[in-house]
């Protein structure tokens, strides 16, 4: 007789799930979310710690609202993050609720010319009491986006 057929691998977001760091203090989830923005510069990169966030979470700016896989997707694919610039103002605060943070960015489009927008705001991610993990991210911008679409510099 034949052996069984391999076992099918879980779906990438099943897979995902399994690997979350559930149950975070405030302290923790705030010190890897500021390494994020600080060292990874994750609001013009993309690169997030993906295991502290929810596959089902909701990503929303001033345009739109998005799901994690294409907030990142688009994100990498709209910014030039080594030519963008994202400052920490003030520190990460967070509680077993919430993260937030404010920012203060300098954004260049991966398109032609290169444009740079100028940007202050807030960001806060809510988390999900039982579990821990970020389940939306907001961001809430200082200025309208018209006005942030005037400061483009090429």
């Amino acid at each position: 007789s034949l052996p069984p057929p391999p076992a099918r691998p879980p779906p990438p977001a099943a897979l995902a799930e399994e690997t979350k760091q559930k149950g975070l203090s405030p302290g923790a989830i705030a010190d890897i979310v500021r390494e994020d923005v600080v060292k990874r510069q994750f609001l013009a990169s993309a690169d997030l710690t993906r295991s502290i966030y929810s596959e089902s979470a909701t990503f929303q700016d001033e345009i739109d609202t998005y799901t994690l896989p294409k907030w990142i997707k688009g994100t990498k694919r709209l910014f030039n993050a080594d030519a963008s610039n994202v400052r920490l103002v003030g520190d990460v605060s967070a509680t077993d609720e919430e993260v937030r943070f404010r920012f203060d960015e300098d954004l260049q489009f991966a398109i032609p010319f290169k444009p740079t927008v100028s940007l202050t705001g807030e960001l806060v991610l809510k988390r999900d009491p039982a579990t821990g993990l970020i389940t939306s991210y907001k961001e809430n911008w200082d200025q309208s986006v018209a006005e942030v679409l005037k400061t483009a510099k090429f």
